[in-house]
């Protein structure tokens, strides 16, 4: 009984982050000075990420450490794009980075 009351405490507060994600990420977002480093290095512009994560669906999210989750989005036939976000306290959302993964790795065979 009491696994199942953590395991629903544990769905709830995903279930609370990913609205507040899906929410955070139609509005302004901050982003961090890495995530502008990388725009540069990966040569992906910063247009083309805000618009790619404003237009896609998520594809899946994992939470990484509280308050800190990567989101997979759809980029293209053969890769996804994993983002890093931080929920800051005021529940705006904060781009840590970015880094394109092949789909296959998301994919169950």
């Amino acid at each position: 009984m009491l696994i199942m009351v953590i395991m629903m405490r544990l769905f709830m507060e995903l279930g609370i982050a990913l609205d507040i994600i899906r929410k955070s990420l139609m509005t302004d977002v901050i982003e961090s000075r890495h995530i502008k480093e990388q725009y540069i290095d990966r040569t992906i512009g910063r247009e083309k990420i805000l618009n790619l994560i404003r237009e896609s669906k998520i594809l899946g999210i994992l939470e990484q450490d509280d308050d800190l989750y990567k989101v997979w989005f759809h980029y293209d036939k053969y890769k996804d794009l994993n983002i890093i976000v931080r929920i800051l306290p005021n529940h705006k959302l904060k781009l840590i980075t970015f880094f394109p993964c092949l789909a296959e790795r998301r994919r169950r065979k």
